[in-house]
């Protein structure tokens, strides 16, 4: 019974959600993606793949699986809220949940590759998919933790009401400060402020660039705490997210706090195979957080954000190295360098949300529109 109800809870939750085509579709994809894994994994187990051409076989596969909903971004089957919301390049396996099935299939085939002998347990495996705390947006778990925290699941345990209302209480207030930080964007005109700038007034443009991060941010961290109380009241607890993180104070930093089972995720299954630290750290970079922002969909957008990211790691990597040839590292910092450190920090992480929200034009338009008035502003000024 107890697998029973952890499968209908999603399978109620997704049709009211996507509608009986979009929850049809996207069980059959799931259920198509987990197929190619056990498959895979039963020739590895037979020795007729090798664990290399395994891993190879589950990225290509799962990644050829998901193209034509990663480049498409509507599909009569799910119908957008927004009407031109299908006019931008936000895939649309994001929204639906395939996406973070996409990241945990390729874990599970990965770490099956590398362990052929691995039971298949298929109703926990199943129960593990379509758990929905972690289904569409995460936080998503590895198989191998799920079935640690289904072993020791005791359902009969009296729910702790006092952690499910603290994350409630948290995402009603994440909820609030996307309401109250929606209100605040910019009215749009008859183009929005990412395609024609020069239309809007420079009080906009800063309300959109400090803003619309802050709206995006909200929405996933209340997401987030929404997870995590439904977790908590399961009794099979998921990971958090988001870890204070407007209290980063680098971009390595940021990347501890913002979204971190994704994070964890790259640097397990990207970032170290390509060699970590060892290897020339920009291409490395480059490389995962390239496959992170067109994860997300096919959008100018999501190029433009891992750029940015690897040269602000990059940038860091080296001040750390001149820090110990200095012989600075165990040095305490000052309260003014960490306020420094705080404010180039956040202006680095909302310049790279403004440009991964910005599908068509990378934030260039609206920037530039911005330095060109500044530029004026100061010659007027110095005139």
């Amino acid at each position: 019974y107890r697998h029973a109800a952890l499968l209908a809870l999603p399978a109620a939750w997704l049709l009211l959600t996507l509608g009986p085509w979009g929850c049809a579709v996207f069980i059959g994809g799931v259920l198509a993606g987990a197929a190619w894994v056990v498959l895979l994994g039963t020739l590895r187990r037979r020795k007729i793949l090798s664990r290399r051409q395994m891993i190879a076989l589950v990225w290509i596969g799962l990644n050829l699986m998901i193209l034509p909903v990663w480049w498409k971004a509507r599909w009569w089957w799910y119908g957008w809220p927004d009407p031109d919301f299908g006019a931008s390049r936000l895939a649309a396996l994001h929204p639906i949940g395939f996406a973070y099935v996409l990241l945990r299939l390729i874990a599970w085939g990965v770490d099956w590759a590398g362990n052929p002998g691995d039971r298949l347990r298929l109703r926990d495996t199943l129960c593990w998919l379509f758990y929905p705390p972690g289904l569409r947006n995460g936080p998503f778990m590895l198989r191998d933790a799920f079935m640690q925290r289904l072993d020791a699941w005791q359902p009969r345990n009296k729910v702790p009401w006092g952690k499910v209302l603290k994350h409630l209480g948290w995402a009603l207030l994440g909820l609030a400060g996307l309401v109250v930080a929606s209100n605040n964007l910019p009215k749009p005109l008859a183009v929005d402020f990412f395609t024609a700038p020069e239309m809007y007034d420079t009080n906009s443009l800063l309300r959109a660039f400090y803003i619309l991060p802050v709206v995006i941010y909200c929405f996933l961290y209340g997401y987030n705490e929404i997870a995590l109380a439904a977790a908590h009241w399961v009794g099979i607890s998921v990971d958090t997210n988001f870890i204070n993180v407007p209290l980063a104070t680098s971009p390595r930093d940021f990347w501890r706090r913002w979204n971190v089972t994704v994070g964890d995720w790259i640097r397990k299954y990207i970032y170290i195979p390509l060699g970590g630290k060892y290897a020339f750290a920009p291409l490395v970079y480059l490389i995962s957080f390239g496959y992170c922002g067109v994860w997300h969909g096919a959008a100018w957008g999501y190029v433009g954000w891992p750029v940015i990211q690897m040269v602000a790691l990059s940038i860091q990597r080296q001040w750390d190295r001149f820090r110990t040839w200095r012989g600075w590292r165990d040095m305490p910092p000052s309260k003014p360098w960490i306020v420094v450190c705080w404010l180039l920090t956040m202006h680095c992480q909302l310049l790279t949300v403004f440009v991964f929200a910005d599908f068509h034009h990378m934030g260039l338009l609206l920037m530039g529109e911005l330095w060109k008035r500044l530029l004026q502003s100061l010659t007027g000024v110095l005139t």
